[in-house]
């Protein structure tokens, strides 16, 4: 076996295991945005498993407040629908209405306290078109 070949089998090689890692990688699906100050956090699900929402579907996310009371937190947000507050949990279904967004990002904005002091962040998540 001469050099040429070598190479190119190790290159061919290089490429396989950086395809698989890749397409691990695509399989999981980032569903979280976080937030963290300390110990304190803020985390939003969305619970159909995608990590972007869809025009015209409502999609139910949960806000998990961590070392944060609750009832101090705003959420922002076209489409933001707060169903219930209970145990740390905010639950929410979020609608964004077609042709609502300029550039299909939607800004999430949050407003609460930590120790006292107001704190504000803000989720942009992508809004895809349905089918």
């Amino acid at each position: 076996m001469g050099k040429p070949k070598i190479i190119r089998i190790n290159l061919l090689f290089g490429l396989l295991i950086l395809t698989l890692i890749s397409c691990a990688k695509s399989k999981k699906s980032n569903t979280e945005f976080i937030f963290e100050n300390g110990e304190s956090s803020v985390t939003m699900k969305i619970l159909n498993g995608n990590n972007y929402l869809t025009y015209d579907t409502p999609v139910r996310t949960d806000f998990e407040w961590k070392n944060i009371d609750p009832k101090s937190g705003s959420i922002y947000g076209a489409g933001i629908k707060i169903l219930e507050t209970k145990n740390g949990i905010t639950k929410t279904e979020i609608n964004v209405p077609s042709n609502h967004l300029e550039s299909n990002i939607l800004n999430i904005k949050l407003r609460f306290d930590i120790n006292g002091e107001t704190t504000r962040t803000e989720f942009n998540v992508l809004v895809k078109n349905g089918k």
